[in-house]
């Protein structure tokens, strides 16, 4: 025989579908700027290479640092300040629930 579950102290999750709307955004927006930050890495290569005729290739050099730039550093900030944003407004939350009572 099975026995039943037992219960558990944890408070169950339960989901807020606008926050889940806004984190699916930001991985979408995400995932789109570092595209385009390979892209533009891609074309900073070629054109640092001599690949593209005509174009200096301190241009590329330039494009290569940008390219590299919103690859890396960009999402991380963008993730930094929404995971921010949500801890502030969960602070002030909890912080209205506490003047109430």
């Amino acid at each position: 025989m099975t026995q039943p579950p037992e219960k558990s102290e944890d408070p169950i999750y339960i989901a807020d579908p606008a926050k889940e709307k806004q984190a699916k955004t930001l991985h979408f927006m995400v995932s789109i700027i570092r595209l385009l930050g390979i892209a533009i890495l891609m074309l900073g290569i070629a054109i640092s290479l001599g690949r593209l005729g005509g174009i200096p290739a301190a241009v590329g050099y330039v494009l290569v640092v940008i390219g590299l730039a919103q690859t890396w550093i960009l999402p991380i900030t963008m993730v930094r300040s929404f995971v921010k944003r949500q801890v502030a407004e969960e602070a002030d939350k909890e912080a209205a629930d506490e003047k109430i009572l």
